[in-house]
């Protein structure tokens, strides 16, 4: 486990406002990490979510790869960080790639395509919930919640919600 990250979000919105009102005060955070490939690769789109951080919030966006290193050679040890992934399939990669992390929380996540909505503005299917079930087995926890207000739901309720 990762001691300076305090936060793991899985939310398709990435820097959006309730992460930084909400989210990002939670847990007092200094440093935003966005873990996505295609971003990282996409200075334009990058920009933007930097300029959507709060003032004196710093933000990184990286590819997994580029992710991985960095935690491995202790960049988040210490500090308070909330670590954004736009999928669940970019955490399980992560995970898979020796990440261990204490909680990922999901917190937003589209419907359709077959997807059943657990809490309101969350939505999975099988494969999902076999892709959070993989990283609940590296030893996180796995919750949904969209805001610090509303109570967690765990994988396992969620899991019996959608049927799986």
């Amino acid at each position: 486990m990762i001691n300076g990250i305090k936060l793991v979000r899985i939310d398709f919105r990435l820097i959006h406002g309730q992460v930084v009102t909400k989210w990002s005060n939670t847990i007092s955070a200094e440093k935003i990490v966005v873990v996505n490939d295609q971003l990282s690769k996409d200075e334009f789109m990058a920009d933007i979510y930097v300029m959507a951080a709060p003032p004196g919030i710093a933000v990184e966006v990286l590819s997994k790869a580029d992710f991985v290193k960095k935690a491995e050679a202790g960049s988040y040890s210490t500090g308070n960080v909330l670590v954004l992934f736009k999928n669940i399939e970019d955490a399980k990669t992560v995970a898979e790639m020796g990440i261990k992390f204490r909680q990922v929380q999901v917190g937003g996540l589209g419907s359709g395509g077959g997807k059943q909505s657990v809490v309101k503005g969350i939505s999975i299917d099988v494969n999902d919930a076999q892709n959070l079930s993989v990283i609940q087995a590296t030893g996180a926890e796995v919750t949904f919640q969209v805001t610090p207000e509303e109570p967690k739901l765990s994988l396992d309720k969620a899991i019996k919600k959608v049927g799986v």
